[in-house]
């Protein structure tokens, strides 16, 4: 038996694998180490130069002092010897004379604490004759100076005084200890603090290039990335299934158009906190591009947990949302795909594109669940599309013209220019098929112009009496160029811009309504005649027609079918006669 909670709890699961943070590059270790490096040498100069600065000019500064004061010394003794036969002999060498008792004054220190200080008296020849020793032991590391004792520029032997360099080394203790914290800080500022922000700046790249910056929605890279491992926990045949949906905002280019892009992606931010309250923590939304959304649904009981979830998301998309203090409403077509052994996450991705093109076909605002037909029926589209593509290179269109008839006289007053396309190998293609697929690749503005030229080229050799109808998408309308087309046929033809009518359908006047009524109003101002074909089948209103005053308005035939029989109909189109 299916066990739902510990299906969920599985798919939690795999949420939290797919979710771990991302590996950074293997190129931000080793600037890692670099940056370590270089911290460490920089901490390491900080803490050794403090120190070694201050005991190399100490000791070069009791160095100095010793220097002058052994000088000072030897002076004394020299004085000392001028007085005292008996020590002048003893300089000499001579080893009979007895010196104790002889006291040679020292030089006078200058510093407050007077430091322990070790004098020496050598011999011309080398040996100790004199030592006085310090008062207190002399400690290591110690630093002596000695200096030649001189009488009338005659050498008589050396004295050495010694002090000891551990209070300068207790200092420069001191002095490192200090250093050492401050190269601490340093190796903190230069290693810790930039790779900290290095660290961020890689995740923030990293989360950036897997989510979508608009909507913080993970994009299509981390989206397959989740469906891969959501299929590959599925494949352990736990009985968890996954299903795509693919999703597609209906009418949201009105609102990008209409309220401009700054409404649109204050939308595209609505609709994404919506979607996500509808799914669980299991179930992954994606931002895939422009207003087309994904969810992964993971640990589906069956395909009825899906069709309920895309009922909750379509409800949750057709409620009113107030986008810059205006109402705005829009739908949502969902295609579903449900995973099947040997599927892989490309192959249901597909699929699910498949069967959203096919919820789109069939209305909108609704969801479809792929079949296999649907593929086939997509194949052949594709192919449609391919082959349309170069159908103009190869004159494979064609103008059929269907006769228009004035209904008092029963006079052909003109005719309306018709494209038809033959075609090789599958004959002539009911314009149903391929039109609505040159409107959506845009191949609707190449061949709409040739067909165009064509028409004009063909009246002119035509009664003067008679106009040809051309009709026009209302893509060719919003082209900023489209008037300079029309002048152009009719300036390569030599035809009367008054025998040309243009034939557009109701739905121009619903989305852009300024700029196609500008755009209309342009091509009246050159003599060119305006149609509104198929009047009745969309959302248009009468209050439309008040807008722009058209030459003709052509009822569709749905709208009046029966109308000899309905009064309403009847005097509908006896109004519009």
């Amino acid at each position: 038996m299916f066990n739902f909670r510990q299906s969920h709890r599985r798919a939690a699961d795999a949420l939290a694998a797919t979710s771990r943070p991302r590996q950074r590059p293997p190129g931000s270790e080793r600037l890692a180490v670099a940056v370590t490096g270089l911290a460490s040498l920089a901490a390491l100069a900080v803490a050794l130069a403090f120190p070694a600065a201050y005991l190399i000019s100490a000791e070069n500064r009791l160095a100095g002092v010793l220097e002058v004061r052994a000088q000072l010394y030897a002076d004394s003794v020299s004085a000392a010897a001028a007085e005292s036969p008996e020590l002048y002999n003893a300089l000499l060498g001579s080893a009979e004379i007895n010196l104790d008792g002889l006291a040679i004054a020292a030089p006078d220190d200058p510093s407050i604490d007077r430091p322990a200080e070790w004098r020496r008296v050598f011999a011309a020849d080398g040996h100790r004759l004199l030592e006085v020793a310090a008062a207190q032991p002399i400690a290591w590391p110690d630093l002596s100076s000695r200096a030649p004792v001189l009488q009338n520029d005659h050498r008589l032997g050396e004295v050495e005084i010694i002090r000891s360099l551990w209070p300068q080394l207790l200092i420069a203790s001191a002095i490192a200890a200090g250093s050492f914290m401050l190269g601490l800080l340093l190796l903190i500022g230069l290693r810790v603090v930039p790779l900290r922000l290095m660290h961020e700046a890689l995740d923030r790249a990293s989360f950036l290039s897997a989510h979508d910056q608009l909507t913080g929605l993970p994009n299509r890279t981390l989206l397959a990335d989740r469906l891969e491992r959501a299929l590959s926990a599925a494949s352990r045949g736990d009985g968890m299934q996954v299903a795509m949906f693919c999703l597609d905002l209906d009418h949201f280019k009105h609102v990008n158009d209409t309220l401009g892009h700054a409404a649109g992606d204050a939308l595209l931010r609505t609709v994404a906190i919506k979607l996500r309250h509808c799914l669980r923590e299991s179930d992954t939304l994606a931002r895939l591009g422009s207003d087309e959304f994904a969810v992964i649904q993971i640990g589906a009981r069956d395909s009825h947990d899906a069709e309920a979830l895309a009922a909750r998301l379509i409800e949750t998309v057709r409620q009113p949302m107030t986008i810059e203090g205006q109402q705005v409403f829009i739908g949502v077509s969902i295609g579903i795909a449900l995973n099947a052994p040997g599927l892989d996450a490309s192959e249901l991705t597909k699929q699910g594109d498949i069967a959203l093109y096919q919820a789109k076909a069939a209305g909108r605002d609704g969801y479809c669940f792929f079949a296999p037909e649907m593929n086939a029926r997509v194949l052949r589209r594709q192919a449609i599309e391919s082959d349309l593509r170069g159908a103009m290179e190869r004159d494979e269109l064609e103008v059929h013209y269907q006769p228009q008839i004035d209904l008092a006289t029963g006079a052909m007053v003109g005719a309306e220019a018709l494209m038809r396309w033959t075609r090789p190998g599958h004959g002539s293609v009911p314009p149903g098929v391929f039109i609505p697929i040159c409107e959506e690749t845009g191949l609707i503005v190449s061949m709409g112009a040739w067909l165009l030229g064509e028409a004009c080229c063909e009246a002119v050799t035509w009664p003067v009496a008679m106009r040809v109808a051309v009709n026009v998408s209302p893509l060719q309308i919003r082209l900023a160029g489209f008037l300079d087309t029309v002048r152009g046929a009719l300036a390569q033809s030599g035809l009367d811009p008054h025998r040309l009518e243009l034939e557009v359908t109701e739905g121009i006047l619903i989305r852009d309504t300024n700029e196609t009524l500008a755009a209309l109003s342009q091509l009246r101002t050159i003599g060119v005649r305006l149609a509104m074909d198929d009047f009745g089948t969309g959302y248009a209103s009468l209050g439309y027609l008040r807008k722009f005053r058209f030459d003709k308005i052509k009822i569709d035939q749905s709208f009046v079918k029966n109308a000899a029989t309905r009064t309403p109909r009847r005097s509908c189109a006896r109004w519009s006669g």
